[in-house]
């Protein structure tokens, strides 16, 4: 007898049966279930799921989750059927009140420990920098002086350049190339300087956390105060830290000037992991190592050069060149105008004549004789009744000048108390190489500053904002996660995979994931499952660098830790 019509039913599930895999793996339903227990038929982990889900996959606004997941196989992702109407606004906002309770840090620690346990995470170095979440309306939800309000809605110094409206501060916290293990939402209107000073009290003690007891801070140049190097000074609560010393310490001024000068550079070579191409050629960096003295304690401070100066240093190289032209031009203008009696007068003038920055001035003295009134006479040779002695002048660009100012401006200035030499030390190259791995937690960012589902929502509470900051997080930690799976995988067996334009690539993105797992249409018949059209070699290749099973996709209860290499035996006879 054949299915009745109603018995058979699609969803496309797309990519996420691979996201859902890795929520499981981490223990992230099982870590919020346990914390907040409900008695509701739709577990509090199984609402996080849903949100992480939505996240990775489009963002919608929280009020539209329930529709997110209407034609979704919810067994399939969630392990037991779920009425998607159940997960509406009253059930996640009990369920981020609950959390919240509970306590986000604690959740987002015990889920980091998790991760660092299974996928070896490298731990040595964390990073830290911090970004404004940007939002709309008045936001006045402190009235309620009952409630326990973590940070405030404020203006503040906006990175998105928008004054006008309010904001908070996202901190974070990443090991390994971008794995998020610590955040926190801290008010609109706190300064780098504060946060990196409550982050440093911690930091140690959250990193043994994690197993690592000797890390390395890395921040940008907003660690760099008096209070801040006192509390890496610390023995206790103090770490090894590695930062951008800022051009505004006159001590950064003179180290990178002094290296210049002396052209004693070390060939760095380059540490940017991508391969060049014809329209992007990897920054070549050359180091000089020297010391500098900041509130009575000797650092060691790394000047680096790059032959890739970036827009903000081309762009202020640019005015200073024009400014520095555009003041002597006046000068120039305002000395051709003097006359001067005795041609030694005017020697003396050419020769103490002002000079710039990046230009001198350069030029001639001619003579301007002054003849007495009236017409000469035919014939007669004109006998002026003095001569004065004026100066005709030119701009010259100071080549020396310029090239020492531009190389100047290609250097930065790394400030670090890890020693050169010894037991602890850290070579140069693995000094910059750690400080640009910084540039992971900046991409970051991007994922975590998403108009649409922060601003359109029922959030009412700080707290709520807070929750919703964790589960952000948290999906931050899957996507990248899932990345990292695969360019390790591919790393250990030099192999390749097909990704953008069908290039081969070592190099694989979660983005990728998301668009090689188009319309993955399961088809439910009572409790059998299979894909509609099946799972391509490339998809199959996909999975397996990513350690998820192809059964993922048509079984509820499959085993998440089992060998994905043995698993296809099986799919090819059933999946």
């Amino acid at each position: 007898m054949s299915e009745r019509p109603e018995q058979i039913r699609a969803s496309d599930v797309s990519f996420l049966p691979i996201v859902a895999s890795y929520v499981k793996r981490l223990g992230i339903v099982d870590e919020v279930n346990r914390l907040c227990p409900t008695k509701s038929g739709v577990q509090s982990g199984q609402v996080v799921l849903a949100l992480i889900l939505d996240t990775i996959s489009g963002r919608s606004p929280l009020y539209k989750l329930e529709q997110s997941f209407l034609h979704q196989d919810m067994e399939l992702l969630f392990g037991n059927e779920i009425p998607p109407g159940k997960l509406n606004d009253d059930l996640v906002g009990r369920t981020m009140d609950a959390i919240f309770e509970a306590g986000t840090g604690l959740i987002l620690t015990t889920v980091a420990i998790n991760a660092v346990k299974q996928y070896d995470l490298d731990t040595r170095s964390v990073h830290h920098d911090t970004t404004s979440v940007t939002v709309y309306g008045d936001y006045d939800l402190y009235q309620d002086s009952d409630q326990r309000h973590p940070f405030v809605v404020t203006r503040g110094y906006n990175k998105d350049h928008r004054p006008d409206l309010k904001q908070i501060v996202h901190s974070l916290l990443c090991v390994d190339r971008g794995i998020p293990v610590a955040a926190r939402l801290v008010n609109g209107n706190e300064s780098d300087k504060v946060i990196n000073k409550n982050l440093l009290s911690e930091v140690a003690e959250k990193m043994r956390e994690l197993g690592e007891g000797d890390p390395i801070y890395v921040a940008d140049s907003a660690l760099v105060t008096e209070d801040n190097l006192d509390l890496l000074a610390d023995e206790e609560k103090g770490c090894r830290f590695i930062t951008r010393l800022p051009r505004t310490y006159k001590g950064c001024r003179k180290v990178v000037a002094w290296a210049v000068e002396q052209a004693q550079w070390k060939d760095l070579g380059v540490i940017s992991p991508q391969r060049p191409t014809a329209k992007r050629k990897p920054a070549h960096y050359q180091g000089f190592e020297a010391e500098v003295e900041l509130y009575g304690r000797r650092y060691r401070a790394l000047v680096v050069h790059s032959d890739a100066l970036d827009k903000k240093s081309v762009k202020k190289l640019e005015r200073e060149i024009e400014q520095d032209k555009e003041d002597l031009t006046k000068l120039k203008e305002e000395h051709e105008k003097i006359s001067y009696a005795c041609l030694p007068d005017a020697q003396r003038a050419l020769s103490r004549l002002p000079q710039g920055k990046l230009h001198y001035i350069t030029g001639d003295i001619y003579e301007v004789p002054h003849y007495p009134r009236g017409r000469p006479k035919t014939e007669e040779v004109r006998t002026p009744t003095r001569i004065d002695y004026r100066l005709t002048l030119r701009l010259e660009p100071d080549g020396g000048a310029l090239s020492r100012w531009r190389h100047e401006s290609g250097c930065f200035v790394l400030l670090t108390n890890i020693a050169q030499e010894g037991p602890r030390d850290m070579t140069s190259y693995d000094l910059l190489a750690t400080y640009k791995a910084q540039d992971m937690v900046e991409r970051n960012f991007g994922f975590l500053k998403d108009d649409a589902i922060v601003n359109s929502l029922f959030l009412k509470t700080p707290a709520r904002i807070e929750v919703l900051g964790l589960v952000l997080v948290l999906s931050l930690m899957v996507w990248r996660l899932m990345e990292r799976t695969m360019r390790r995988s591919l790393q250990g067996s030099g192999a390749t995979v097909e990704g953008w334009d069908k290039k081969a690539t070592s190099r694989p993105t979660s983005l990728m994931i998301a668009t090689m797992f188009l319309s993955m249409v399961v088809i439910r018949t009572g409790e059998k499952r299979f894909l509609a059209n099946g799972m391509s070699q490339r998809q199959r290749e996909y999975l397996n660098i990513l350690g998820v099973s192809p059964r993922e996709f048509i079984d509820p209860h499959v085993q998440y830790g089992a060998d994905p290499s043995q698993e296809s035996k099986s799919w090819e006879t059933t999946g």
